[in-house]
């Protein structure tokens, strides 16, 4: 099999061994290391234009992000099927790996998925054009996880966005948005945090979307609206388990698309990539994007 797999300097003696054990096994693996952002969506453009037939992305949700964002580009470009992607998680959170069932702490392992894995196509969705796989968040999600330092994340792992999280929740100020979908409002008002999902963990762990389904071609849309500290911090163990979305204060809904309106610009991540705007447009890309996964997954589990 002809592979790619993208990688970050910091990475590159943890997937050494792995990249050896294929390459015994007959596939060719070229091994491309990223030096600064964009690479990771270069290098991906790149094998997808040259008709690659497997894309591995070693590292966190970001680098996922960058090389979902240069597969289906190089795909745009060549008019034909992106390479299937795997995952080598081997950053933070891993919140995209994790809730897949792909092997964290294990590249060997992780790798085998790669290239002997179920294939599983999955939806991509949009927001403003980028693409994205797992979850993007807004309010007070998303400034906890831009405000959570590359070296927080290193010293103290996934316990980095909590701690980020609490120092957020002293202040835990609601921001105002009008949220529509299909010529529906959804809500209008003020907002602690709002997620839009194609899987269903972020955060480090944190179920905000509990019931999105990769291949049902529907964003799954959670709005917690403002509420005390009192009443958020009763409601945060919940979040974490994903039994939130039946509490009276939480829009939960199921849509093809979705437009977010702020009264002022907000705070967006999409997979942990940072962005801001006042208007945020959420759709879906063309066609699918086939994922490696350990086992059968959505429809393609029967």
């Amino acid at each position: 099999m002809k592979i790619v797999l993208v990688v970050k300097p910091s990475s590159v003696e943890d997937v050494r061994a792995g990249v050896e054990k294929l390459r015994a096994g007959g596939h060719q693996v070229d091994v491309h290391v990223t030096f600064e952002a964009g690479d990771a969506a270069r290098f991906a453009r790149q094998a997808a234009v040259a008709g690659t037939e497997l894309v591995i992305a070693a590292g966190g949700d970001g680098t996922v992000n960058e090389v979902v964002n240069g597969l289906l580009a190089g795909a745009a470009t060549d008019a034909g099927d992106a390479p299937r992607l795997a995952i080598l998680p081997l950053g933070t959170a891993n919140d995209l790996a994790a809730g897949l069932g792909i092997p964290t702490g294990d590249p060997e392992a992780a790798l085998a998925v790669a290239v002997a894995g179920v294939p599983f196509p999955v939806d991509v969705p949009t927001v403003n054009g980028r693409c994205f796989l797992n979850v993007s968040t807004g309010g007070f999600g998303a400034e906890a996880t831009e405000e959570s330092s590359e070296g927080l994340k290193s010293v103290l792992g996934p316990v980095a966005y909590v701690v980020t999280g609490v120092r957020k929740f002293v202040r835990l100020e609601p921001s105002r948005a009008r949220f529509a979908a299909a010529g529906e409002t959804l809500h209008d008002g003020q907002f602690l945090v709002f997620a839009v999902g194609n899987a269903r963990r972020t955060g480090g762990g944190i179920h905000l979307t509990a019931h999105a389904e990769m291949d049902d071609h529907l964003l799954d849309v959670c709005i917690i609206e403002e509420m005390g500290r009192l009443e958020f911090a009763k409601i945060a163990s919940q979040i974490r388990s994903g039994a939130h979305v039946d509490h009276p204060r939480v829009t939960y809904r199921k849509v093809p698309s979705l437009i977010v309106e702020g009264a002022e610009e907000l705070s967006v991540n999409a997979d942990g990539e940072p962005m801001s705007a006042r208007r945020f447009e959420y759709a879906f890309a063309p066609g699918r994007l086939t994922l490696m996964v350990p086992e059968p997954r959505g429809s393609s589990a029967g």
